[in-house]
């Protein structure tokens, strides 16, 4: 017996998430982490380009050796040089990489927040999806009971030839229907348990039913993540265009390269004098390509119309947003008003079912408006606990619609 000990007991601690716990553990999923790389290596680019605009130093060193000498040339002869070259003017195209880039970086900064904003809300609806099946689960397992009790009392009868055998097999019938009812939403659980897996990375068996979503107290629409990011990468998409349209313009650089050359003559006789160990040649040089059949105005036109494809993209999901915040606010006022009637219609069936009831067992009715009232008040009490939920869900819609975090507003 003290070795079942441990396996009945071992329910009691199946651990229970919270719904501050599921969002907590979503937001370092796989896929948050795929964006957060993502802008770590756009940071690492960024910095590597502010880099290469500082000034480069190369250094080098050669061995020259000549098979027939002249006054100036050796030998042999052994070189070092060091150089240094910056650019002085590019057509802003610094300007506009720095700005492109940074555009860039803002937008996967909001998309590893529309990421875990899109998270949330998908795990918030499972959350209350699987409190609603609870609710179903707990209804029909109590339809159950009570439709197990019911065949005992008209078997019952039937043993004592006062009712018909179909009425006895109605009810059977009824308890059978339910019983697979029950297993179908069985079926529904697991999959929403399995589904939050997904988006946590650890098994899920029961859920802590505790967490409500309380409202903001300022509910005004603010720019959603996910619409950050897009503003940001077409910002981005039109330095890039700028980048382009600034390779028709001059570039200046500095150069400056110091070398020391050693010479061995085998006639020191050939030496010249003017030959220079030690030189410093500074060089200020201008390139500018002045034609190149349009192929740099096409590639900024090309840029160009990216940006404008973006930029219609972002007016239409602001648009669509705007639509969805709508009605995020008016499906909460439809939730609220159904929790209200969905209440009026569990108390009004179970006061019905208590009279039918009563009359069943005195004989005044029929067994199939028992079974119609039973079903009746079952199904009240499991739509008013869905409605709560929904509603839930609705609150939950309406925060992510609006711009905000549902994790802050959970309690």
């Amino acid at each position: 017996m003290k070795f079942f000990l441990p396996l009945l007991c071992l329910p009691l601690f199946l651990y229970s998430y919270s719904l501050d716990e599921l969002l907590e553990l979503s937001h370092n999923n796989k896929l948050v982490k795929s964006a957060e790389h993502t802008l770590t290596s756009k940071e690492l680019l960024y910095e590597s380009s502010k880099s290469s605009y500082l000034p480069t130093i190369d250094i080098g060193a050669n061995y020259q050796n000549a098979s027939k000498e002249t006054p100036n040339i050796a030998q042999n002869t052994l070189k070092a040089q060091a150089s240094i070259r910056y650019t002085l003017y590019d057509g802003d195209k610094r300007s506009n990489l720095y700005r492109q880039l940074e555009s860039s970086i803002d937008s996967s900064k909001s998309s590893v927040e529309a990421t875990k904003n899109t998270i949330s809300l998908d795990v918030t609806r499972l959350y209350f999806e699987y409190l609603g099946l609870e609710a179903d689960r707990e209804a029909t397992t109590q339809a159950i009971e009570q439709l197990k009790e019911e065949l005992k009392r008209v078997e019952f009868f039937y043993e004592a030839g006062t009712i018909t055998k179909d009425e006895v097999a109605k009810i059977d019938s009824r308890v059978k229907n339910t019983l697979v009812l029950l297993q179908e939403i069985e079926l529904k659980r697991l999959k929403v348990t399995h589904t939050l897996e997904y988006y946590i990375s650890k098994r899920v068996e029961h859920l802590d039913g505790s967490t409500t979503i309380t409202l903001p107290i300022e509910q005004e629409e603010i720019l959603r993540a996910d619409l950050k990011a897009l503003e940001y990468e077409a910002a981005s998409m039109l330095y890039e265009a700028n980048i382009e349209k600034s390779q028709n313009r001059p570039l200046i650089y500095l150069d400056d390269t110091l070398s020391h050359t050693d010479y061995y003559f085998d006639n020191k006789s050939l030496k010249s004098g003017f030959l220079v160990e030690n030189q410093n040649i500074a060089m200020v040089n201008v390139s500018w390509n002045i034609f190149d059949f349009g192929a740099k105005t096409k590639a900024y036109e090309s840029k160009l119309q990216e940006y404008l494809s973006k930029k219609s993209i972002l007016e239409y999901e602001k648009d669509k947003a705007n639509v969805e915040y709508r009605l995020a606010k008016r499906s909460l006022l439809i939730a609220q008003e159904k929790v209200k009637s969905t209440q009026a219609v569990a108390e009004a069936a179970s006061l019905a079912f208590k009279l039918i009831k009563f009359k069943y067992e005195n004989k005044t009715i029929d067994n199939v408006a028992y079974l119609l009232a039973l079903s009746e008040k079952f199904n009240a009490q499991r739509d008013s606990k869905r409605a709560l939920y929904e509603l839930e869900i609705r609150k939950a819609e309406l925060i992510y619609f609006s711009g905000k975090e549902i994790k802050e507003f959970c309690r």
